[in-house]
Order: C-alpha cells, then structure tokens, then sequence
C-alpha cells in the first residue's frame, strides 16, 4: 500500500476528495491547488498506449491510480540535508530568521516526487524557408539590407529517451524544473513498496496524458531547432513540421527530495534538498527590517563621509 498524499507544508495527510480541483490541509490550511480528471486531453498516441497495472493510494481511496516503475534510491542521509540546508541558510544574511533555522523546521522531511518519464522516436517532415542577407547599393550609393527567401524542405528523424516531466503541480513549478536538472533517471531501480519506508510519496495529481503533452512540446522544441540548424542561413521560417512519434512509452519515477517549509509574509515556503546530489533549491527570501537596518546604517555611514570629506 502506497502512502496517502501528504501536505507540502506540514507534512499531514491530505482528506481525500476525488475530482476536487482545491484541497485545504486540515492541520495547516495549506491550500493545494490541483488538475481535475475530467480535462483529460484525447490523444491517438496516447490511446494507442497498453495500459498500466494501478493500486489504491489509501484503503479509503476510491480511485485507483497507476503504479510506479521504478524510484532512485536517496544517495544524501538526513543529517548530511539538514547540514547542507543549515550551511545555505547561515550564507543569507538578509534572510528572515524562519529561513536561518529551516533545518530545525518540523516539516523536514524525506520524499518521493513523481515524474512522467518519456521515450519516443520521431519522424518529422518540414515545409520551410531559408532567408539570406542580400545587400544591394541604389542609384545614389547607399546600401541597402534585403532578405533572400528560399523554400527550404526535409525530414528529421530524432531519438528521445528520458524526457522527465513533473506529475504534480502541487510544488512550485520553479523549484521542480529546478530539481529535475541533475537527477540520474539511470540510477533508477524496479519500483517495490518496502523501498518506500519512512518516506513520503507525493501522489501524482498531473494525468500521464497531460505529461504526454508536455513531453511532446519539449521534444517539438529540440526538433525545431535541429531543423533551424539544417536550414542554415540567416533567418528561417518554419510554418510547418508534421511530427510522427513511434515506440512511444513511459514511466512513473519516483525521484528523491528532501522537503522542509518555512512561515514567510503570511504564507508557507518550501526548500528542497536534491536527494541525489544535495544540491539546495531554495527562493533568495529577503528580511524587511534587516534590510531597512542595513540601509539605514549605510546612510549614516555615507553622511559621516561626506560631511568628514567637507
């Protein structure tokens, strides 16, 4: 049985309502902004896809959900986070006192995001056109720039492994780009419950479908660049690319974070530590009556000069 979803601020269970698009921690109040299933988007490929063995999160849990694959193992132990997390918060000297003790925080905790973690293949044929600067001189001998337009047209063929999208929008969509860019997915090992012990697994709440058209937008990018690079020239413009995606699959991973929040400004801030590389996420929060202090005092020290250099 998979741990039920817990709260990204204090750590609590979440209640459980099915197709509810908000969700308010009992303990906290925390609100948790989430996607209803029913905006699911039709896709043929995903259509296409087998489907995937699902379990229940919760005995109380009326929908099933799909089963991870597979999770990276923590390579950073709690006390090596908590140090990581101490050292970055005593190098903020403007920071608010709640973000120099955040590695005391109550809500510290070991947990497991998920992500959809996508492979395809792809075959893209383009209609385009290559612009050439063209210089030509009037009757008076100025220069004049002028594009050269030539139509421009191939196919590009591309293998995409890997491509990591966020299952959840329950953390801030910064932090888990942020995350995500230093993670080894080949360290990742078959998916089995007892590797979940003493930590907490964020429920997916971004349906894989969703996760395919976020795949697809990541890898129409890398195409379209590549078929700016094989157009050349000095403009391009490219108003067509017809993509076809084959052996397309994926995978829920489990990645490894550790979580701890703060009270800052009336509201709740989370700070990560990458469970693989220790590597801080944290935002740059500022203090408002250090900073006004630290004003002050250069202001007094600039008077000081100036009348002493008067």
């Amino acid at each position: 049985m998979v741990p039920a979803c817990p709260c990204t601020a204090c750590g609590e269970p979440l209640p459980d309502a099915p197709g509810a698009t908000v969700l308010a921690c009992d303990a906290c109040g925390t609100a948790h902004h989430g996607r209803p299933a029913a905006r699911r988007l039709v896709d043929p490929d995903w259509a296409a896809l087998p489907p995937k063995a699902t379990a229940r999160y919760a005995d109380d849990t009326p929908d099933a959900v799909i089963v991870p694959d597979a999770v990276v193992p923590f390579n950073v132990e709690r006390r090596e986070a908590r140090r990581l997390l101490r050292e970055r918060a005593r190098r903020r000297w403007f920071a608010p006192a709640a973000f120099r003790r955040v590695d005391q925080s109550p809500s510290f905790r070991a947990a497991y995001l998920p992500y959809w973690v996508w492979s395809a293949w792809t075959h893209s044929r383009y209609r385009a056109a290559r612009g050439d600067v063209h210089w030509t001189q009037t009757a008076q001998g100025a220069r004049v720039r002028a594009m050269l337009w030539r139509p421009a047209a191939g196919a590009v063929d591309r293998a995409f492994a890997d491509i990591a999208v966020p299952a959840t929008v329950l953390l801030e969509a910064r932090m888990l780009a942020d995350l995500m860019r230093d993670w080894d997915l080949g360290a990742a090992v078959p998916f089995a419950p007892g590797r979940l012990e003493g930590r907490w697994v964020q429920r997916y709440d971004l349906e894989p479908e969703v996760g395919l058209a976020l795949a697809k937008a990541r890898m129409a990018a890398e195409v379209e660049r590549e078929v700016r690079e094989r157009i050349g020239g000095d403009a391009q413009h490219v108003p067509v690319i017809d993509t076809a995606y084959t052996g397309l699959s994926y995978r829920l991973v489990l990645l490894p974070v550790w979580l701890a929040s703060y009270p800052h400004r009336g509201r709740r801030r989370m700070v990560a530590v990458h469970g693989e590389t220790g590597r801080v996420v944290a935002g740059r929060p500022w203090s408002g009556p250090k900073l006004a202090a630290a004003l002050a005092i250069a202001a007094i020290v600039a008077s000081i000069m100036f009348f002493s250099l008067g």
